[in-house]
């Protein structure tokens, strides 16, 4: 696991953001993700080499962005879906 999210997961647990359970759940969902965007960039690379070769540059960085917002905005939402879950949920929605 990268080392800043483990910093970063650690200083929520100092602020009392997290609890043991929380910090276990978002540790492993951190590395879930890592193992999916592994794994999808596995298969984005050939799939964009080929859209270079086949219909230039400029539509396949098009089709890469693409790809890439995807896969961002989906496990944005994976995440928003553990945060929810925390103990700390509905403190942190009384502050918003």
């Amino acid at each position: 696991m990268n080392a800043q999210w483990m910093e970063r997961i650690e200083e929520m647990r100092a602020a009392g953001v997290l609890n043991a359970e929380d910090e276990n759940t978002l540790i492993r969902h951190v590395r879930e993700c890592e193992e999916r965007i592994q794994s999808e960039l596995a298969g984005i690379a050939p799939a964009y080499q080929t859209k270079l070769a086949a219909e230039g540059k400029e539509s396949a960085d098009a089709w890469l962005a693409e790809m890439a917002a995807s896969l961002g905005r989906e496990e944005g939402e994976k995440m928003r879906r553990i945060f929810d879950q925390f103990s700390c949920a509905d403190q942190m929605a009384d502050t918003a």
